[in-house]
């Protein structure tokens, strides 16, 4: 990912973050923050050399975040069995060997997303950001919660681009109608038939295997936020791993929706 340019008289253990991922994915035998910075140096460029001690301090301290969070447990073998060694657990080595965008890195996340779609919708950030803090946090019920009230935002901005290139009059004002009622059941099935029919029709310009990533992905935020929203007789549940994949698929969708609005904006279907 490239060094990160860190000012330790202004600690932004945010941005740090992104440095010590880097480091656990590229040197697999990282076992202790040594207070040397030349293991530092392929990911951290300091502001100002003089606060190479709070550098470290701030390290530790997002190592002791991924400890809390998961990520890391104390340790490393039988002889070395406490801190300060540490080791990646089974779901950090998920972590950071997936290729998708990190949930645990929520710069580096919201930093993809701008990068594969120009003028991303600041409702859809504001929703995942707050998807990305509470899933850090463990609470991966409310961080579903989120990321599904953002895909519901990706896909309304998606049915009024389909709306406005809509050609058939008649076409228009049923769909219209629809918009207006307040149940999204009504919409996602009218959508789901759109996409289906215009895919398979293969306009010039049209991207392929589009249903499954719109209808499908979104139709699973969808109802996983309506199951774990809504009162009943024992408490929701979401295990870690379902919450990380979903954040993971997120980009992909909005990517994806964000494709097709692009191709409506310049066509009539």
């Amino acid at each position: 990912m490239g060094k990160i340019v860190y000012d330790c008289s202004q600690p932004d253990l945010v941005l740090l973050r992104q440095a010590v991922f880097d480091r656990l994915r590229e040197d697999r035998d990282w076992r202790l923050v040594e207070h040397e910075i030349r293991h530092f140096e392929p990911y951290i460029e300091l502001k100002s050399p003089d606060y190479q001690g709070l550098l470290f301090f701030h390290i530790n301290e997002v190592v002791w975040r991924l400890l809390a969070e998961g990520v890391l447990s104390p340790g490393f073998n039988p002889a070395n069995p406490d801190l300060p060694w540490f080791h990646l657990t089974d779901f950090g080595n998920m972590v950071i060997n997936s290729s998708e965008p990190n949930p645990y890195d929520s710069l580096g996340y919201i930093k993809h997303i701008r990068s594969q779609i120009p003028n991303p919708d600041n409702t859809v950030l504001a929703y995942l950001a707050e998807s990305l803090s509470t899933y850090r946090h463990g609470h991966t019920v409310a961080s579903t919660m989120m990321a599904g009230i953002a895909a519901e935002r990706v896909f309304l901005l998606l049915c009024s681009s389909m709306c406005a290139a809509i050609e058939s009059a008649k076409e228009k004002s049923d769909f219209e109608k629809i918009l207006m009622r307040f149940p999204i059941k009504p919409k996602f099935d009218w959508m789901r038939l759109r996409i289906e029919s215009l895919q398979a029709a293969k306009p010039t310009g049209f991207p392929e295997n589009v249903s499954i990533m719109i209808t499908a992905i979104y139709d699973l935020l969808r109802g996983q936020r309506n199951d774990l929203g809504h009162p009943r007789e024992t408490p929701p549940m979401l295990s870690r791993e379902d919450a990380f994949v979903n954040l993971q698929i997120f980009p992909r969708y909005y990517q994806t929706a964000e494709t097709i609005r692009s191709f409506l904006a310049a066509n009539k279907v």
